[in-house]
């Protein structure tokens, strides 16, 4: 395809995502188009997020070889994972408000008070993101991980500012391949399932304005998963 005809392309789909008043799309290329927008609409076909996760965990829980035992999930007052976990598990979360008599209060950058190899599985979804020194929260979860132990992390690699709370990063696979050093990496990548996920203004005090360019269509996932060795190194 020529360069100017891909102009054309791209010049008339901008003027249709700008709203009313702009021109209409050019005709040129109408299977182009709605392809683009098969792929904007992707995500409301895919499974949502919650239950991706769910799945991917109890694949990797099969994966591990992780039986039962004891579970502690890091940072989760509400939609807790106890239901991905058959009955050889006893689940206890760890946060810095209490939910339930199962909620281990504490600072997952520094919990001294739960001791070493304490729990068969460490999981977080969503917490990576606003733990402001995550270093330090990794070196604590292989810290009380047990030998043989699966640690899952799933937080963003990109998305924009929406949820009105402090967040300190964003991740690719191998930055928290590299946090979690002392794991073999059992599995780590993206999830790109709701990448067209348009999350603009859900919040009144959205820090980030609305703009022409779709910048809320940026919602990729990363997700790290490792074994603490059983070999006694530590």
């Amino acid at each position: 395809m020529a360069t100017t005809s891909v102009h054309r392309i791209v010049d008339g789909l901008s003027r249709r995502r700008r709203g009313p008043g702009s021109l209409p799309p050019t005709d040129e290329a109408p299977g182009r188009l709605a392809e683009l927008d098969a792929i904007e609409d992707g995500w409301r076909q895919a499974m949502v997020r919650d239950a991706r996760i769910d799945k991917h965990l109890r694949a990797l829980l099969a994966q591990s070889g992780v039986r039962g035992g004891r579970v502690l999930e890091i940072g989760r007052r509400l939609h807790q994972r106890r239901h991905v976990f058959g009955p050889g598990f006893t689940y206890r979360s760890l946060d810095l408000e209490p939910s339930d008599e199962h909620t281990v209060l504490n600072n997952i950058t520094s919990c001294p008070e739960i001791t070493d190899r304490s729990y068969d599985v460490v999981l977080s979804v969503d917490v990576f993101e606003r733990i402001d020194r995550p270093w330090l929260a990794a070196a604590e979860i292989s810290r009380i991980l047990a030998p043989g132990g699966l640690a899952y992390t799933s937080t963003l690699f990109s998305q924009r500012h929406v949820h009105g709370q402090v967040e300190f990063w964003r991740y690719t696979p191998e930055a928290l391949e590299f946090l979690f050093d002392g794991l073999t990496t059992l599995d780590k990548g993206f999830d790109l399932a709701e990448r067209r996920h348009d999350v603009r203004k859900r919040l009144a005090t959205n820090p980030m304005s609305h703009d022409a360019l779709a910048g809320g269509h940026v919602n990729v996932r990363v997700f790290h998963a490792g074994l603490k060795p059983s070999d006694g190194t530590w």
